[in-house]
């Protein structure tokens, strides 16, 4: 890959835009509430698209891409699936969070069962969130160092640096409205390459005639585990994935409920994950796609992905995108890197604090 000087400009607006707003919002925050949630002001379209952004980090977008390209439709299950358990937040669950004026899922449990509850979810979280922290920052400054020769150390403290420093300044508010430009980078940063990745397999039609027996199908060959390169059946997809996980997920974790506590209004509040389900619907033609366009142009994995499906979305930005939209490519990708650590920065401060 060899980017220009127009490529690195487009990362270095996007650093100084991220700063800039953690700067405009440096003074306002004045109690635990403006940091936490914003003082609860915040429309309920932005905290939806911050919803759906927060849900956009490196394991949502290299780890299903690469998904896709090694399984197929069946990646599709993760973003359709959750549609009940989003709608079930929006619905039932936010009268209770954002009706007892809490600042954290941890802080319910506490009012909701005891204290010991509201230790134990607060700490299990607390390490959850330094590990996906971890996995973000390990996953971007591995992908820099291959494609842009980054020095590995150099990634992983500019881009924690970043999201320091407008988290700090400008709490959750910085978080939510960072993540709204993040959500569109990853939308017009993703959306040409999908594009012109299904164009050079020759459509929908050619695109399912290369494809691998199997892949081209969200529901086919789960009759039995053994029918798919997956290893799973519609009884654990359904009830496994479908209800025990995703509302687990949906419904508790304070990284995606916590833009919705920040709603301005209980109507906002409930909508947050409503609008949030409208583009999760879609998204499996921006990171799913291109993951069954690269094994479409590579069956044997080994031509353009060298053996590692994690390859899949640096692959086809290398082979498609032009000088300009690579720029804009690769900030899409430092987007949800960034997104997820911004996302889990105030939750994992919030639960520690909680604790």
């Amino acid at each position: 890959m060899r980017p220009t000087f127009v490529d690195y400009a487009i990362i270095r607006i996007y650093f100084i835009f991220v700063l800039g707003v953690g700067f405009a919002r440096r003074g306002r925050m004045k109690t635990s509430e403006d940091f936490f949630l914003s003082g609860r002001s915040v429309p309920g379209w932005i905290t939806g698209l911050a919803f759906m952004s927060a849900n956009l980090g490196a394991l949502e977008v290299m780890g299903h891409a690469a998904n896709a390209a090694k399984y197929g439709m069946l990646v599709n299950h993760f973003y359709w699936l959750a549609m009940p358990a989003m709608c079930f937040l929006g619905v039932f669950m936010m009268p209770f969070y954002y009706g007892s004026k809490v600042r954290s899922v941890p802080e319910y449990l506490r009012l909701r069962y005891d204290e010991k509850t509201r230790t134990l979810n607060a700490l299990s979280f607390g390490v959850m969130t330094l590990l996906v922290s971890g996995i973000d920052l390990y996953a971007m400054a591995i992908l820099f160092q291959r494609l842009l020769n980054w020095p590995f150390w150099a990634s992983v403290m500019v881009s924690a640096g970043v999201v320091m420093i407008y988290i700090c300044l400008g709490g959750l508010t910085s978080s939510i409205y960072n993540e709204v430009l993040q959500f569109f980078l990853i939308v017009f940063g993703f959306l040409p390459l999908a594009i012109l990745g299904l164009k050079a397999a020759g459509g929908f039609a050619g695109l399912a005639a290369k494809l691998p027996s199997g892949y081209a199908h969200t529901w086919a060959n789960l009759g039995h585990a053994t029918e798919n390169a997956m290893g799973i059946n519609w009884f654990s997809t359904i009830f496994g994935l479908g209800f025990v996980l995703a509302f687990g997920y949906w419904c508790t974790d304070f990284l995606v409920v916590q833009r919705a506590l920040a709603a301005k209004d209980m109507a906002a509040a409930q909508r947050t994950p409503l609008i949030a389900a409208i583009p999760k619907m879609f998204f499996p033609l921006l990171i799913v796609l291109p993951g069954l366009v690269v094994i479409a142009l590579d069956p044997t994995s080994q031509q353009l992905l060298g053996g590692r499906y994690d390859n899949a979305l640096p692959v086809l930005l290398s082979r498609f995108y032009p000088s300009g939209l690579l720029g804009i490519g690769l900030t899409a990708l430092l987007a949800s890197f960034m997104s997820g650590m911004a996302g889990t920065a105030p939750f994992g401060l919030s639960s520690l604090a909680s604790w």
